[in-house]
């Protein structure tokens, strides 16, 4: 079953974004824009992959952080690069930072549903 995801653009570069997860809009304005919201959506994403796949392996990355930077292409109009710096506040096993980087890297749906074009770099720092 398809979820509805209602946006109303209001003018002036405004628009709120309903859907049947929220009880509030999500509004953006002028000083957050929808290249923004992508790459929160990304994050968001790939942090929430993270500890779904961990605590099916008993462990957990409470804590856990991302920063994300983005270049658009040379065409214009589409993010060309994505830089993905994610960082969790311990230290694990080998074992367990593989399955952190390839649930990040590879199970997130967000990333999956991005052009594959797209350039990711990606980061990870354990301790932080």
């Amino acid at each position: 079953m398809s979820q509805i995801i209602a946006t109303t653009y209001e003018g002036k570069y405004n628009s709120s974004t309903k859907s049947t997860s929220n009880t509030d809009p999500i509004k953006v304005d002028l000083k957050f824009g929808p290249i923004d919201l992508l790459m929160g959506s990304y994050a968001s994403c790939m942090l929430a992959t993270v500890d779904f796949y961990t605590r099916k392996k008993d462990f957990e990355v409470t804590g856990s952080r991302s920063e994300l930077s983005y270049e658009m292409s040379a065409e214009g109009g589409q993010v060309g690069m994505i830089n993905v710096r994610l960082f969790f506040d311990k230290e694990y096993t080998a074992e367990q930072k593989e399955l952190i980087e390839n649930s990040a890297k590879n199970l997130c749906h967000v990333g999956n549903s991005l052009n594959p074009a797209i350039i990711k770099n990606y980061e990870f720092t354990y301790g932080a």
